[in-house]
């Protein structure tokens, strides 16, 4: 019996990777983001699997919490991190910054407030969906930009942003998950104790990133001669600093990975010879398809078993339009409101009105947001109300901007600007 369940695994898993691999070529010819045709797969497969008895194993098969968290997002952040030109996000890391934390904050009031005055949601539970809801997600933007390419400084935005935005939505929902699991009431010392917790876990996380990453990278030194050694190293950095510091630490998994990436990226020009880091990025960007392939299937076919009752969701197609919608009008506000103010305080490091309309358009939801929904506790007030909601929003951003936004940078001819350069 134990077998046999290893064995389902196992096929599976090889199963979900064929199928990623065939996507690919058939995606690339339709002129779709690869991760957004990967999307529609999964949720074709999910529908198959419904209806073929050869196929009903996949009925079990979701994303979990655990499986984006500890598994997939290791990977994706620290390929993102390694491929991130150190220099460019240095010199852009005000509106990058004002835009992650500022925000972020700015956008889970919009909304949840927004959210609570048009549903059944207490204002504190409509605060954490407007929390989790307000992650432009890396595992979505880094994937998505990475395949239809884009001018390097707006990548270096819009990945900066995404890595640094997605470990503030992290922090500020367990903050509030906290509050209101405690019962405790919103106040000065409340707030004045919830940035001090941010900065600890944000800032902690960086620290421990950086030491881990310093510390395997003196490791990787001893060894300049074998690549596949050193990259197996930077491997299990990436899932030794999320873990570590996630863990053992109770600060920023996510940002001990980003910064264990840069400093990689920036130590290793010292660390790694010229064939050492065209082999690293070889092989990071395999584990990246891997990590994406497995993510954006699975995301499809939780999506497919999740929305299959269509009737259960009669009160809640409204809410999820509103919800898709709020985020809309967030992110408009937060981009076109906060980036004036980078500019002024960063004149070297200005967003031009391309930049904006790319940043704000391309600001997808995807597996982050699903997975601190689908985490949230058994007892939580409202918990299936924020899931529905969650994965509303998250399906409708995904297929209306992801699909849209390369018309968006055709039209703005940054697609061809990145080709050319």
């Amino acid at each position: 019996m134990h077998e046999e369940t290893i064995l389902g695994t196992i096929s599976i898993v090889i199963g979900l990777i064929f199928a990623a691999s065939i996507s690919a070529i058939f995606v690339k010819k339709a002129r779709l983001p690869y991760t957004i045709g990967l999307l529609i797969v999964g949720i074709g497969i999910g529908y198959l699997s419904s209806r073929v008895d050869m196929l009903a194993p996949l009925r079990e098969v979701q994303l979990t919490p655990d499986i984006i968290l500890f598994l997939i997002l290791p990977t994706l952040l620290f390929e993102a991190s390694i491929n991130i030109d150190s220099r460019l996000l240095s010199r852009n890391l005000v509106p990058i910054l004002l835009l992650a934390t500022v925000g972020l904050l700015i956008s889970t009031v919009i909304v949840g407030f927004g959210i609570s005055a048009v549903t059944p949601l207490t204002l504190g539970a409509a605060l954490v969906f407007g929390a989790l809801i307000s992650a432009t997600d890396p595992v979505a933007v880094i994937a998505l930009f990475k395949e239809l390419g884009v001018p390097k400084r707006l990548s270096t935005l819009v990945d900066g942003e995404s890595l640094f935005n997605d470990a503030t939505a992290i922090v500020v929902f367990n903050i509030l998950i906290v509050i209101i699991t405690t019962g405790t009431a919103f106040s000065a010392s409340v707030v004045i104790s919830g940035v001090g917790q941010f900065l600890l876990v944000f800032i902690g996380g960086l620290l421990a990133g950086v030491t881990l990453g310093a510390a395997m990278l003196w490791i990787i030194a001893l060894e300049r001669s074998d690549h596949m050694v050193q990259a197996a190293l930077t491997s299990v950095l990436a899932y030794l600093a999320f873990i570590v510091a996630e863990h053992l630490l109770e600060v920023s998994g996510v940002m001990a990975v980003v910064a264990a990436g840069i400093l990689t990226s920036w130590a290793g020009m010292r660390v790694f010879d010229d064939s050492m880091r065209r082999y690293l990025t070889e092989f990071w960007e395999l584990m990246a398809f891997l990590a994406n392939s497995m993510i954006f299937l699975l995301m499809g076919l939780t999506e497919y078993h999740l929305f299959a009752d269509l009737g259960r969701y009669n009160d809640t197609l409204g809410y999820i339009l509103i919800g898709f919608m709020l985020t809309i009008i967030a992110r408009f506000l937060v981009v076109y409101g906060l980036t004036p103010l980078a500019n002024r305080l960063a004149p070297k490091a200005r967003v031009e009105r391309d930049d904006k309309a790319v940043i704000f358009w391309g600001g997808l939801r995807g597996a982050i947001p699903l997975a601190l929904a689908l985490g949230l506790p058994a007892d939580f007030e409202h918990r299936i109300m924020i899931i529905d909601l969650t994965l509303g929003v998250v399906l409708m951003s995904l297929l209306i901007q992801g699909i849209s936004v390369s018309w968006l940078l055709r039209k703005l001819g940054l697609i061809e600007v990145a080709v050319k350069s």
